[in-house]
């Protein structure tokens, strides 16, 4: 079986092919920073902005996907320092079987301290790896697994009442 090809982000039409399929990812990484999807949007375009910029500082188009989310990142953190503030938590995702417990798993994320809350909707609401976690959040691949675990045993006291 042969590896996909990734596209030279160097180019426009490199940029755009890889940037694309990220959209969805970028707005949840930014949206658990800021919890405005309004601002997550904004913060996403100008993060997009910066890394066409600067597309020919990555070391090797493997590598886009994680340099991409730092940006997004500290584009997020830099909107909340400027203190945007956040609109109300949005309605639950609609393809939940149980919109409550959907919605009650949204909160308890959103409530997770940063530093677990970033990994988890990485991990398991983008299905990033662990290593690319760890490129993306700069971080050394130990300390994200630790985060990880850190932030599913808050997410389990949180949702008990599921038997989660």
């Amino acid at each position: 079986m042969q590896e996909p090809t990734i596209p030279d982000v160097t180019t426009r039409e490199g940029f755009a092919a890889a940037a694309a399929p990220l959209d969805r990812l970028l707005l949840t990484v930014s949206h658990g920073v800021l919890h405005s999807w309004d601002e997550a949007s904004d913060a996403v375009q100008t993060a997009l902005l910066k890394a066409w910029r600067h597309r020919r500082s990555v070391k090797d188009s493997a590598s886009f996907k994680p340099w991409l989310v730092r940006i997004v990142i500290n584009e997020s953190k830099n909107i909340a320092r400027r203190g945007v503030t956040a609109e109300l938590q949005e309605t639950a995702d609609e393809t939940s079987a149980d919109p409550d417990m959907q919605m009650d798993v949204q909160q308890a994320v959103d409530q997770l301290p940063e530093k677990y809350r970033l990994p988890v909707i990485l991990f398991y609401y983008d299905d990033m790896t662990v290593a690319d976690i760890a490129k993306a959040l700069d971080l050394p691949r130990g300390t994200v697994v630790s985060l990880l675990h850190r932030g599913r045993e808050r997410l389990r006291k949180e949702l008990k009442d599921y038997g989660i």
